[in-house]
């Protein structure tokens, strides 16, 4: 009997590993929206290889105010939302949970949210807005060149 509940608890484990990594801010999960509705992401946008130029950019008109691009960090492959707060104001952050790593949703109202554990952060900052994240997320830089935005590296 003692072979059976461990062969349920391994198998358990192994649906919960898979599950958390479906929650991952890991390449291949993107997210879709309309762009150009404020409080949406844009399809993550088609980048060079990293390899090859190790910039990604994306068209400005991907980006509305109170929305987002979602790409992904050329050294790492997270997922990052390049995000316009408010007009002519573009910076990134990583779209990985400080607390537990989830991917947490593009940005609405201001606000991103972690559907694993509910911490919320300001989309502007990057700040904890409530937890149980005590970190902020992670800032990248975000160049405007012409009608491109370039993702930076991470700050700090």
């Amino acid at each position: 009997m003692d072979g059976g509940i461990a062969a349920v608890a391994l198998g358990g484990g192994g649906l919960l590993a898979g599950s958390l990594t479906a929650t991952f801010g890991r390449p291949g999960k993107t997210a879709t929206a309309t762009p150009g509705t404020p409080g949406t992401t844009a399809p993550a946008a088609p980048a060079p290889s990293p390899a090859a130029s190790g910039k990604v950019s994306v068209a400005v008109s991907a980006v509305p105010v109170g929305g987002s691009a979602q790409v992904a960090d050329p050294s790492s492959g997270d997922a990052v939302y390049i995000v316009q707060p408010k007009a002519g104001q573009y910076c990134g952050l990583s779209a990985v949970c400080t607390h537990s790593g989830c991917t947490v949703n593009a940005p609405k109202g201001g606000q991103l949210y972690c559907p694993c554990h509910g911490s919320r952060f300001d989309a502007a900052t990057g700040a904890v807005i409530n937890g149980p994240a005590t970190k902020p997320l992670p800032r990248y830089t975000v160049t405007r060149t012409g009608d491109r935005l370039d993702l930076g590296p991470a700050q700090g």
